[in-house]
């Protein structure tokens, strides 16, 4: 019997947000073997990716890993990128539409690539959940994000569109959205648009569960178009509508009753809203999601020779 040395090579995950960045390490069984938060205003211009550099190698250093122990490193960003993920294609939120790997890449001896954000988050979601086949995954963080999952698949769709679910019109002519449009599900159903930048996450929910009336009819709201929007998607493809993010946390089992109920009241078949779940990844799902690629793509391609077997 063969067993792998889990340490034996490690990849990196790293979230990039406009203020800071969450770095993940994981090792072969897609553990997280040492992470850190680490504040660093986002650029697209190559200072950026130096002083991002140096989070890196003090990171490695700190850790005590080397740099021919690395696979890669992931970079999940709030953005689409090409089909090599050596480019961002679309950057809004971000502002960094054209931006190449290459900036980071050539501080390193190992490769690196740019994934969506969303896309982490379901790639991880597959790894703790080896039942999954088929799924619709729902991101609710700081903006909303979404992943098609068909046969443990993502589907990136023609042209790497497909799961953008934050920019589906929710109500016609309705609250601006980034992308410059309105009415769309990310001006509804973000934490963007429940916090309506007077708090924090962390203080709008203590703020609930003491029975703050404002954040009570926020609440509420934001599980009616939450409601809503699945509705729309679970008619488009009938699976399981797994909910992350950074909001997911701060569900409660009240919480989730109040949104199946919702949906199903929208549904026009007689049936419960069962399939919506909370995804098992609770924490530091797009770091560790931009990591697993690297670890995925090395198992795969480890052989035997027929004198080792």
């Amino acid at each position: 019997a063969y067993s792998v040395v889990e340490n034996a090579r490690i990849s990196l995950g790293i979230e990039i947000l406009s203020d800071k960045v969450f770095l993940t390490a994981l090792d072969l069984y897609g553990q997280k073997v040492a992470k850190e938060k680490c504040s660093l205003s986002f650029r697209p211009e190559p200072s950026y990716f130096e002083k991002l550099k140096d989070l890196v190698m003090s990171f490695l250093l700190q850790n005590r890993f080397c740099e021919d122990q690395i696979l890669g490193a992931g970079l999940g960003i709030q953005g689409l990128v090409s089909p090599d993920e050596k480019t961002i294609t679309y950057g809004k939120i971000l502002s960094s539409a054209g931006l190449s790997i290459d900036l980071f890449e050539q501080y390193f001896s190992f490769p690196c690539r740019f994934i969506h954000d969303a896309e982490c988050a379901a790639n991880r979601e597959l790894w703790e959940n080896p039942d999954l086949t088929d799924a619709i995954y729902l991101s609710l963080g700081d903006h909303l994000g979404g992943a098609i999952i068909l046969d443990r698949k993502l589907q990136r769709g023609i042209s790497g569109k497909s799961g953008t679910f934050e920019h589906m019109t929710l109500l016609p002519d309705g609250l601006p959205c980034y992308c410059g449009k309105k009415g769309c599900a990310e001006s509804y159903c973000s934490a963007s648009a429940l916090l309506e930048g007077r708090m924090d996450l962390e203080e709008f929910f203590d703020r609930k569960s003491k029975g703050d009336t404002l954040c009570l009819l926020k609440w509420q709201e934001y599980l009616r178009y939450l409601s809503l929007l699945i509705n729309n998607l679970h008619r488009v493809i009938e699976s399981f509508v797994i909910l992350g993010g950074h909001i997911t946390p701060f569900f409660t089992d009240s919480d989730l009753d109040t949104l199946r109920e919702q949906t199903a009241k929208l549904c026009a078949f007689s049936e419960p809203a069962s399939y919506i779940m909370v995804g098992k990844c609770r924490s530091d799902a797009v770091s560790t999601g931009a990591a697993l690629p690297f670890i995925q793509e090395f198992l795969q391609n480890i052989t035997f020779s027929a004198e080792q077997v």
